[in-house]
């Protein structure tokens, strides 16, 4: 699933990984998860910045992770650009295979601020909402809604589980004004990046909620 990767976790918390072509887009997320888990586990305590590129270089998806504020999902922006093959692990180089020398440091995410982000402007749009529908409750919101009709969201520290259902069900709803006539899914995270569950609203408006 990995074409190749480079890390620099122990001076920059850095980790890049190039995906193989065989990866299926709805396998992008659990990898990341699950590559995060191994980087905490490997590196605790440590702030980390993993970045996800499909098999061109360019920008899939991003987790972030600081000690004090937990794990954060970022989906690349449209236009965004990213690290090419040039700044990735090459497979002829034995020293950056495992470990590529960088500079930047990952900077922690506020703890008062959202990572606001979509792939469009309409999804942008609707993260802003989101960031003045619910501030107590949302750490950071994610959309691919125009396109995908996805949408990722994780919840503050505040939020109790028993909110977390109607707090999803009125985003979806929010959602489903702006991208109407189409299937929903949001997925939610707690303050730790861990997935709380799914969430699938129909085009009838029709709600079903998978953990």
């Amino acid at each position: 699933m990995v074409r190749q990767a480079s890390v620099n976790a122990k001076e920059g918390g850095q980790i890049r990984v190039e995906l193989d072509s065989s990866v299926a887009p709805d396998d992008t997320l659990p990898l990341t998860k699950s590559l995060m888990t191994g980087a905490r586990r490997d590196f605790p305590g440590r702030p980390l910045t993993l970045s996800m590129y499909d098999p061109n270089g360019a920008p899939i998806l991003k987790a972030i992770y600081h000690p004090d504020h937990g794990v954060q999902y970022r989906i690349a922006h449209e236009g965004e650009s990213g690290n090419r093959r040039g700044e990735t692990a090459r497979p002829d180089d034995k020293t950056s295979t495992r470990e590529t020398v960088e500079r930047n440091r990952p900077r922690p995410p506020s703890a008062t601020s959202l990572a606001r982000g979509g792939t469009t402007e309409a999804d942008r749009k609707f993260a802003e909402w989101a960031e003045e529908h619910g501030r107590t409750y949302l750490r950071y919101v994610q959309a691919d809604l125009e396109e995908h009709g996805r949408l990722w969201f994780g919840v503050t520290r505040e939020t109790k589980p028993a909110d977390v259902p109607e707090l999803t069900r009125s985003l979806l709803e929010g959602a489903m004004k702006e991208f109407p006539r189409r299937e929903l899914i949001a997925t939610v995270f707690d303050p730790e990046g861990e997935k709380i569950g799914r969430a699938r609203m129909g085009a009838d408006g029709r709600l079903t909620w998978e953990k």
